[in-house]
């Protein structure tokens, strides 16, 4: 079979397992040197992939799930001529819009009903009835291992352009950060859901102990929507923490904000994965996810989490008593803290 000339890469859909893409992104250009590969995500969220040079186009999916965008968008994809579609989701809208796109060889797992949309399918890894969670960079890669792409060290790797570089500095600045301070990061929100959030208080007691222990700032990230959980923090922290309503950091200067951290304390959300791939020390309070799919590049994080009867139960909102997160106490992630400290030093 002869190698593809055009490739379309369908990229995932949350922000943590797009950075962890990065990598089989990398893999796939290391593969296919010659070939044009182009990444089809969700609006909002191509800052992330600024700088990279292991695609040459993005392609915006501003479909939606109505029938009218879907055929519109399979109609574009049809006009590019693709050789080869590679499905990191797992839904059926994805193998639906590159089959429409009659792109000839389309790659992905067989489940949700996708097996006949497919030409380069594999069977999802089981225990028993039930999928096994494996992290996510090794799913991508079986994927992309179906169609001859070598496997290689699965880390991610996020890029800034020197645009975003002076932006940040100018954002540092209006926040009052001085140069080359280096500060503790909080990420306390989550756009997965509720279920995923610590209480704010303990984020507040957490940032205070590290102030007063170590004497570092505290610099809050939260995303648009997330205001109010930044502000509760803020109101209960001693020591005033960085954050403002009106300059929150976007997707793309995060990057340069994460990367610049001593130490990134947060839920299981996409920042977490930014601090993995600029191998900035990071803690992270995890309740309703399962820990298989991110238990990948661990050397330099601490992942503070308890087992639970009803866990993990990958609820949006917890219909219980929320005990997976709210059983997690700031001692419990200050003693971690002094752990990671003590294995690699980010102090």
């Amino acid at each position: 079979m002869s190698e593809p000339r055009k490739i379309l890469i369908r990229a995932p859909n949350w922000v943590g397992d797009i950075v962890m893409a990065t990598a089989n992104f990398a893999d796939a250009r290391r593969a296919f040197p010659d070939a044009e590969i182009t990444i089809l995500l969700k609006p909002g969220l191509e800052k992330i992939l600024e700088g990279s040079p292991d695609f040459d186009r993005l392609i915006r999916d501003r479909a939606g799930n109505s029938v009218t965008g879907i055929w519109a968008l399979a109609r574009e994809l049809r006009r590019e001529c693709f050789d080869l579609a590679i499905l990191f989701p797992n839904s059926f809208r994805a193998a639906w819009v590159a089959w429409l796109a009659r792109v000839p060889r389309r790659a992905g797992y067989r489940c949700n009903l996708r097996s006949l949309l497919l030409t380069d399918g594999l069977d999802c890894e089981m225990d028993g009835k039930k999928r096994r969670p494996v992290p996510m960079p090794i799913a991508y890669a079986r994927i992309l291992e179906a169609v001859g792409v070598p496997r290689g060290d699965l880390r991610p790797r996020l890029f800034v352009t020197p645009e975003c570089e002076q932006r940040a500095l100018t954002l540092r600045k209006i926040l009052g950060i001085a140069a080359g301070e280096r500060l503790i990061g909080l990420n306390p929100g989550a756009s997965f859901g509720a279920s995923k959030l610590w209480p704010s208080e303990h984020f507040a007691a957490v940032g205070d102990a590290l102030a007063e222990r170590h004497g570092y700032r505290t610099i809050i990230f939260v995303g648009p929507g997330e205001e109010r959980i930044a502000e509760a923090i803020a109101a209960q922290m001693r020591h005033k923490p960085i954050y403002d309503r009106s300059n929150f950091v976007p997707l793309d200067l995060l990057k340069p904000f994460v990367r610049d951290l001593r130490l990134l304390v947060t839920t299981d959300t996409g920042p977490r994965h930014y601090a993995v791939a600029f191998g900035v020390p990071v803690v992270v309070v995890m309740g309703p996810t399962h820990p298989d799919y991110t238990s990948i590049h661990l050397e330099r994080q601490e992942v503070v989490r308890h087992d639970v009867p009803c866990g993990p139960c990958h609820l949006k909102v917890c219909p219980i008593d929320h005990k997976c997160m709210a059983g997690i106490g700031p001692e419990e992630v200050l003693a971690r803290i002094e752990q990671l400290d003590r294995r690699v030093g980010w102090r």
